[in-house]
């Protein structure tokens, strides 16, 4: 059976993980009003990942024992940390939040794993479940940006007193919905370009940016301005390295687009209300402190926290929100996805993320440049977005909002008739 409706038992498990796969925005969209409107949180998100993610566990058990017992072996490590951590302090309030982040770690990873191996016995039905669940998740988002873009929702920066700006909709993680946002919309530009004429390019460009400033962050404005004239250039594949008239078409528009930035950037900042944040930040940190939002300084104050008052044991496998005991600011997190990896769940989980990323990227942009497989320029520019905000705002890695989507894309480069 090719399709993806329930037709047999035996796809029956793997069609109900696409339909929660393609769905689960809704859980967050969900938590998010219990908690704006109703003050409470139901944990709608976590209660429905978590069965997801043994589902897609046990569909790959099904699949290769050999791979589900290397993320046995993965989970061990990512819960070493936190468990002993749990010994020592009894501090449920850590461990839940320990937990949760792990498995906001490990999906992605489980999600490519499973793809995978859907790739190699039916690839039909892999690439069908694909174009699904990113086209639900683009569908999702946008309604959930136009519902923040007409007031509704979680406002983006509250600066007291009322004054707020941009708007995260009914989602409320500003920082992990830019990766969401990134994967779905450079999927639909691509698609968009490809498929359509340049008119719908273009207003799928504008509505992309809008999308963007809806949410003001530093990470949906940039990716939205970088993906709007990448994913033309990096769907030029052989030639993507070569100068050509498509990229001095766009390259002249996007250095115009600089300079008249740059003499209005003050009032486009104070229009958006980020201007006297900025200002604040430059005079406390200088470019470096704009850039980062202060994350070099908690980075340093956790390095020095695992460095100087840690175990070797928790040097190796973490320890998650204990952190926070041994840090001046009482803080556990730095939102640096590599620091935060590597003091919550140690070097070797650190060190199998960071390979796990980099190993996709690299995947991508070799089968981009051969021009292998049909999604791969998507893959590369998305990728390659991610991991550099990864590092500069967080909530990437470990991001419960994009992670689904992350796995599902990097799972795509398992493609191998380029006609797909």
């Amino acid at each position: 059976m090719r399709d993806l409706t329930i037709g047999s038992y035996h796809k029956f498990w793997s069609q109900l993980a696409i339909s929660m796969m393609s769905l689960y925005l809704l859980t967050d969209m969900l938590s998010g009003f219990s908690i704006i409107y109703l003050g409470i949180d139901i944990k709608a998100s976590l209660i429905y990942k978590v069965p997801l993610l043994i589902l897609i566990l046990g569909l790959i058990a099904q699949q290769d024992i050999f791979k589900f017992n290397i993320l046995l072996f993965f989970i061990f490590l990512i819960f070493a940390g936190p468990l002993y951590q749990f010994y020592e302090h009894a501090r449920i309030d850590f461990f839940i939040i320990d937990f949760s982040s792990a498995i906001k770690v490990l999906t992605p990873v489980c999600v490519f794993f499973l793809y995978r191996e859907w790739y190699k016995n039916d690839p039909k039905f892999a690439l069908a479940s694909t174009h699904k669940i990113l086209k639900y998740g683009f569908v999702i988002l946008s309604i959930n940006f136009i519902i923040g873009a007409l007031g509704l929702g979680k406002s983006t920066y509250d600066f007291g007193q009322g004054e707020t700006t941009g708007s995260t909709g009914l989602i409320m993680a500003g920082n992990e919905l830019g990766g969401a946002f990134l994967v779905v919309f450079t999927y639909m530009l691509h698609m968009c370009w490809n498929y359509k004429s340049k008119k719908w390019y273009l207003l799928l460009s504008i509505f992309t940016v809008l999308c963007g400033l809806t949410v003001s962050t530093k990470t949906t404005i940039l990716a939205s301005l970088l993906i709007v004239f990448f994913v033309p250039i990096v769907n030029e594949r052989r030639k993507l390295y070569s100068i050509t008239l498509l990229k001095i078409n766009i390259f002249l528009p996007v250095i115009i687009i600089i300079v008249v930035g740059v003499i209005l950037v003050v009032e486009l900042l104070q229009s958006l209300g980020l201007y006297g944040r900025m200002v604040f930040l430059y005079k406390k940190a200088g470019f470096l402190g704009i850039i980062l939002s202060g994350r070099d300084i908690m980075a340093a104050d956790s390095f020095n926290a695992v460095v100087h008052h840690s175990s070797l044991f928790e040097q190796l496998f973490g320890q998650g929100q204990a952190l926070s005991l041994k840090r001046s600011d009482g803080s556990a997190t730095s939102e640096i996805d590599g620091v935060d990896i590597f003091n919550f769940y140690g070097i070797f989980t650190f060190l199998s993320v960071l390979s796990f990323y980099i190993y996709t990227f690299f995947k991508a942009h070799r089968q981009t440049i051969k021009n292998i497989n049909f999604l791969s320029p998507f893959i590369l520019l998305a990728s390659f977005t991610l991991l550099v905000l990864s590092q500069l705002s967080g909530h990437i890695w470990g991001s419960g909002t994009a992670g689904i989507l992350v796995g599902v894309m990097l799972g795509a480069l398992n493609i191998k008739d380029q006609s797909s």
